[in-house]
């Protein structure tokens, strides 16, 4: 004579007593200020002219990240660059002209070592530089400069569902504290 959960008082591991868990509520739904409104289609000719405002957007977006990423490597890679370019400039073999400050400082020895330490210091630099872009735009949240291309489709699509960064976006907010998680 087994009795049922139910009836011993005893509650089942999944939540429910049927044995299915209960799922959790949706995050923020009793946090939301306001309901967020339908999502509408695009027409055709305003969806081909969003995307295209959007592509032009993003491709500016990834030429400047692009830039910054050149200016941070560079400034990386300059002290390779400064024993490369002396270790070309005083070696006998690559310039035939002596430059004056080649001739009392450095032999064809000393212009070769540069040369090495150069080439050996590239690739860790290089390293260095990349890490250091990362870094910034992660400080930078560069990242959320490329829109994505549902925008074009719908209208009224809220910045919340495709950005978490309150500073960008008004109705976008941070976490509260206070804020229940479930796992």
């Amino acid at each position: 004579m087994s009795a049922s959960p139910a009836a011993s008082g005893r509650q089942e591991p999944g939540g429910a007593q049927g044995g299915s868990p209960v799922p959790p509520p949706p995050y923020g739904a009793e946090l939301a200020l306001e309901p967020e409104p339908e999502l509408e289609l695009r027409g055709a000719l305003d969806c081909l002219a969003c995307a295209v405002l959007l592509s032009a957007h993003n491709l500016l977006a990834a030429a400047l990240c692009a830039l910054l990423c050149a200016l941070v490597c560079a400034a990386a890679l300059l002290p390779a660059g400064t024993a490369l370019g002396l270790g070309f400039l005083c070696h006998s073999k690559f310039l035939h002209a002596r430059v004056a400050p080649c001739e009392a400082h450095l032999h064809d020895a000393g212009a070769t070592a540069l040369l090495v330490l150069g080439f050996t210091l590239l690739l860790p630099l290089l390293v260095l530089g990349l890490a250091a872009f990362v870094r910034l735009a992660r400080r930078l949240q560069l990242g959320y400069c490329l829109l994505p291309y549902s925008l074009a489709v719908y209208r009224n699509l809220p910045a919340g569902r495709y950005h978490q960064a309150a500073w960008c976006c008004p109705r976008a907010r941070a976490p509260a504290p206070a804020d229940k998680v479930w796992v």
